[in-house]
């Protein structure tokens, strides 16, 4: 019955258009049942559902069935969320939370946990703390601290503890530990750790084999990073580059190099080396036969290496370990490695994809499970919210199940499936029509979940998969693509920083084409928007009433076209910075997010894996490559030229301090760009840095183009990126030109203004889309949901006044400039994307946008500096100067 779905399916598939199925529905958040996720997919999660806290990356079942935990990564509200089953199919949860203080001077500081979880016996679980390099053993029916085990010890600081592995008989617990690249073991008997094994680069998942004799852990990292000479955090603006050493692949990138730091001296940047060595992308084998002295048996890389076409490392997320066999899941390449644990060699590769989509990754498998009787094995599916179900016999998918938002761990007890989900259903709004919920930050909204269910058979299989790709939008649509402009040539991205549509456009009632869902009080940084001093600052006594924050955005609005039904993908920068330019986060990278932003940069540390952690630091390292690469390579590779404007060296160590111009960064280490985008970058134009106005990166952004491409014979890029990120907002700075938060969003639309202004007369604009976006939602609130974002489309073609209501995302934008810049999909997820073809008309205005003006008391483009920037000099037509020079100066 299967096959015959499947060849159905295909044949289908020969239309090869995709959209997203929610159509013009707008997300909406629905525990128990259908959800709609942001960008028009949809979740109906299987079998009995329960929600958990936020962010879920771990789960385990007590030895008897009777209790299921997760591990509950944060951030803010990190948990323990413990399902009791009561008898006669009923279920009890319950939160264990941790403590931002400590609970009594005996008790010690809890503050988080990451991922790692087990069952010691039916009522006390080991659990990892993540950034303290701590495991707790929790009693869980009163949460009560029983041991505390540290990985601190000997030659060993800064760890950061994560997966856990449990041996029962012997009481040996092993655990990773991220930031040291080690496997830690403790005898829990003897309450003490016991030994330590050295493995392979980014460790991430970790399983035991049925006998005990042999621990397994995954490498999820390519590189080992290092400083770069001379690198001082406390003197960034003396001894950092202002700019990545090299591109990533390159000559220089795998020798090392010679760069100037920004005091102008030479000096040297280790390589890399080999991206495919051992200890890269592949599953590290330890003897643990006598667990207080591991010993490392050997590398099995999994996947597809770097190279011949693979941009990227295979990403092994997750292991299990069978009688026969050992299941690693390569997240970056939709695939599952077995491997002969006898003679640690691969025997086979099952692939995991989509009928009529075979070319395109994104299913993002993670954790597996796996039921001995039927030899089923049972995937987390993130990227598609299933679980793939895949027969070990026959070595082959037989297709999935529906999962929540963002599967991320799959157990199977007995004939049971037990799946976690990062995401569940979604945060759904954080305000209502009058005002922000008590608790509104996204990020601490979310709620994971576990839903259960029976092992199914071939015929359940064939009817859930059915319901998986319509979910997701994999049936292809019977209409052509639709229509859009052949006359426009040039693409223009700009990115801004963490805005929700409701408080920039809740106040646009009716467009053109009908009303705008927004709500008018939540405007904030509307046209009518309310500014009230900083409570801190006794120099401001008054507040601002009336003022239009964002009268540039508004006045884009009325003269093209925007969405109310437009979402960022994404929780924070992190995540966000990797979306837009068409890199999917990978399991790596969402943990990160669910941690909180606790993995973070130190040096001088002995631990290398602190080098790498990007704490809130966003943009894509070679770790973070998918096999199609990210959006630059995919212009490249189809003979597109681009240029960037601030996107993609925001990197691990960067320092974002004052008096970094032009770049605005200073880096301590030799983490690299995607080489295409290396070599199409300003080194004129700041990447994100507060200390540097928006006004700034516009006369950049201006005087370049003018040089490069306007009085100069270069042809302009067929796609142009610019990173325009002030409206993420900071403390105010009166003294720098920003008396208010809000000054910084007027910073930011003015510099907008500036930029459409100057790029709608150009001889260019005839042949011109912009879109215009924030990187995620996470600094505002919304009433429709917390991931609602801005999203403008400026063209000679956009429809006048005109709001798309069609349910979409970043993939949604990025798969409209791609065709229109005429391209294929990259992945999965902008390939099934309903795209933004509505906004866009046949019939050209060219009419020229005029910047607008922005009210002076809230913000004068003139007085705005970096703080280490001389102060501008008065104006002669400032009345305050003039009186002051009639004075005497006094």
């Amino acid at each position: 019955m299967m096959s015959l779905l499947l060849l159905t399916f295909v044949v289908l598939a020969e239309a090869q258009e995709y959209r997203a199925p929610a159509g013009t529905r707008a997300a909406i958040r629905r525990p128990g049942s259908e959800s709609i996720l942001p960008g028009g997919r949809i979740i109906s999660p299987h079998g009995r559902q329960f929600t958990t806290g936020p962010g879920p990356f771990g789960l385990a079942v007590s030895p008897r069935g009777e209790t299921v935990i997760t591990s509950d990564g944060g951030p803010r509200r990190f948990s323990l969320t413990v399902l009791r089953q009561e008898g006669r199919g009923r279920w009890q949860t319950e939160m264990i939370t941790t403590s931002d203080t400590p609970v009594s001077e005996e008790e010690d500081d809890w503050r988080s946990v990451f991922m790692g979880v087990a069952f010691r016996d039916e009522h006390q679980v080991f659990a990892s703390e993540g950034n303290s390099g701590r495991v707790r053993l929790v009693d869980i029916r009163n949460g009560a601290k029983r041991q505390v085990y540290d990985l601190n010890q000997g030659e060993f600081r800064d760890s950061y503890s994560g997966d856990l592995a449990y041996d029962i008989r012997r009481s040996i617990l092993y655990v990773v530990d991220q930031a040291n690249f080690r496997l830690a073991v403790i005898d829990t008997r003897k309450r003490r750790l016991v030994g330590n094994v050295r493995v392979g680069r980014m460790p991430f998942a970790v399983a035991l084999s049925p006998d005990g004799s042999r621990a397994y852990v995954t490498n999820t990292g390519m590189f080992e990073y290092k400083p770069v000479a001379g690198a001082d955090p406390k003197r960034p603006r003396e001894t950092g580059l202002p700019f990545p050493a090299f591109g990533f692949p390159s000559p220089e990138a795998r020798d090392g190099v010679r760069r100037e730091n920004r005091s102008g001296v030479v000096v040297a940047v280790p390589g890399l080396g080999d991206p495919n060595a051992p200890e890269s992308n592949s599953l590290a084998v330890v003897n643990v036969e006598n667990p207080a002295d591991p010993k490392l048996e050997g590398f099995v890389r999994t996947g597809r290496p770097f190279g011949d076409g693979n941009l990227g490392g295979s990403s092994p997320s997750g292991v299990l370990a069978a009688r026969d066999a050992v299941y690693v899941s390569n997240a970056h390449q939709d695939s599952i490695t077995v491997i002969n644990p006898s003679t640690r060699t691969v025997v086979a590769e099952i692939p995991l994809r989509i009928p009529g989509l075979e070319s395109l990754r994104g299913i993002l498998p993670i954790a597996m499970g796996y039921h001995d009787a039927s030899g089923q094995l049972l995937v987390a599916e993130a990227g598609i919210n299933a679980v793939g179900v895949i027969d070990t016999k026959q070595k082959r998918l037989l297709g999935h199940i529906p999962a929540a938002w963002f599967p991320t761990r799959v157990i199977v007890d007995r004939d049971t499936v037990y799946v976690a989900s990062a995401k569940g259903h979604g945060t759904g709004p954080n305000a209502t029509r009058t005002g922000a919920f008590l608790r509104s930050y996204q990020a601490e909204m979310r709620r994971g979940v576990i839903n259960f269910f029976p092992i199914p058979d071939e015929i359940d299989v064939a009817r859930h998969t059915l319901k998986v790709l319509a979910n997701n939008g994999f049936q292809p649509e019977k209409t052509a693509a639709p229509s859009l402009p052949g006359q426009i040539r040039h693409v223009v991205v700009i990115v801004k920083e963490n805005r929700t549509y409701d408080e920039i456009f809740g106040d646009i009632s009716i467009a053109s084409n009908g009303a705008a869902n927004g709500v008018w009080d939540l405007a904030r940084f509307g046209r009518f928007g309310v500014i009230r001093p900083d409570r801190n600052n006794l120099q401001q006594r008054f507040s601002l009433r009336s003022v239009n924050v964002t009268p540039n955005h508004h006045a884009l609005a009325e003269r093209f076209a925007f969405s109310d039904n437009f979402y960022a993908d994404s929780e924070i920068s992190v995540d966000g910075h990797h979306w837009v330019v068409g890199s999917y986060p990978n399991p790596w990278i969402e943990s990160t997010v669910m941690a909180g932003r606790e993995k973070d940069f130190r040096m001088p540390t002995s631990a290398p894996g602190r080098l790498r952690f990007m704490n809130s630091n966003s943009s894509v390292h070679p770790d973070d490559q998918l096999e199609a690469g990210t959006l630059w390579h995919h212009l490249e590779r189809h003979g597109i030229t681009f240029r960037n404007y601030g996107e993609g060296f925001e990197l691990a160590s960067v320092d974002e301090g004052p008096g970094l111009k032009p770049t605005g960064a200073s880096l301590m280490i030799n983490v690299p760009m995607p080489d295409p985008l290396y070599r199409n970058t300003s080194r004129d134009y700041p990447q994100y840095n507060m200390n540097i106005p928006d006004q700034y990166r516009a006369t950049q952004f201006i005087r370049e183009v003018d040089h490069l491409y306007a009085n100069a014979e270069n042809e302009f890029p067929r796609l142009v990126f610019i990173h325009l990120p002030n409206d993420h907002i900071a403390k105010p700075r009166p003294e720098d030109g920003y008396p208010f938060e809000a000054s910084y969003v007027a910073d930011n639309d003015y510099a907008l203004g500036r930029i459409i202004e100057y790029l709608s007369h150009s001889k260019w604009w005839p042949n011109m889309a912009v879109f215009v976006t924030e990187d995620d939602a996470q600094g505002g609130v919304d009433h429709i949901d917390s991931h609602r974002t801005v999203m403008l489309v400026a063209s000679p073609y956009a429809k006048k006044n005109y709001v798309s209501h069609v349910n979409t995302s970043f993939p949604g934008m990025l798969k409209t400039a791609l065709r229109l810049l005429g391209l294929p999909p990259l992945n999965l997820f902008d390939a099934t994307a309903s795209d933004l073809s509505d906004c866009f008309t046949a019939e050209a205005d060219f009419t020229p946008f005029k910047v607008q003006p922005i009210r002076p008391e809230l913000f004068d483009p003139a007085q705005v500096r970096d703080p280490l920037d001389p102060k501008p000099s008065p104006r002669m037509d400032d009345p305050n100067f003039l009186r002051k020079q009639h004075r005497g100066g006094q």
